[in-house]
């Protein structure tokens, strides 16, 4: 019985730290992205914008999530410093994930623009995330999984262990 309480000790801060760094994974990745919602009116826009540094980074990122979506006619335009669209996509689903080119330093602009009837959009722009914060990612996922794994590995191993002890 003293075997079982260390696996499940094992077991246990194995998923405990893979639900730490999934946490923690998430708040590095969207610490750097500025964000924005509201119910947007027929002809009315939400506008979310952040100043990137095109020394810092390349590339943007920028998310559309449409609640309750019901194929309502949504447009996401991301605006360079100039006020000049620079990348221009009809959003046709719950969300919708691009990526666009920085062209200079200034404020980016995500102005998304609702043709339809009132809904709930949350928007978010930003510099894309370096690699070693997606890998936060995967590897929490990877820990998460081998915590799993053990979990069923015990369970079966505590199975066996009372046949073996009743009989």
């Amino acid at each position: 019985m003293k075997k079982s309480g260390i696996l499940f000790a094992v077991v246990g801060g194995l998923i405990g730290i893979g639900m730490l760094l999934s946490a923690y994974g998430n708040y590095v990745i969207f610490e750097d992205l500025a964000k924005g919602d509201g119910d947007v009116k027929s002809g009315q826009n939400l506008v979310v914008e952040i100043d990137l540094d095109s020394t810092d980074t390349q590339t943007g990122i920028y998310a559309v999530q449409i609640i309750d979506f019901k194929g309502a006619t949504i447009t996401a335009n991301i605006l360079d410093p100039s006020d000049i669209v620079i990348e221009s996509q009809s959003v046709n689903e719950e969300v919708y994930e691009g990526l666009f080119e920085l062209t200079s330093s200034g404020v980016y602009k995500l102005s998304i623009e609702n043709e339809g009837e009132q809904i709930k959009i949350f928007g978010v722009i930003g510099p894309e995330p370096d690699d070693w914060k997606r890998s936060m990612g995967l590897i929490s996922m990877y820990i998460l999984f081998m915590g799993l794994i053990g979990m069923a590995g015990l369970a079966v191993y505590l199975v066996i262990n009372r046949k073996k002890n009743a009989s």
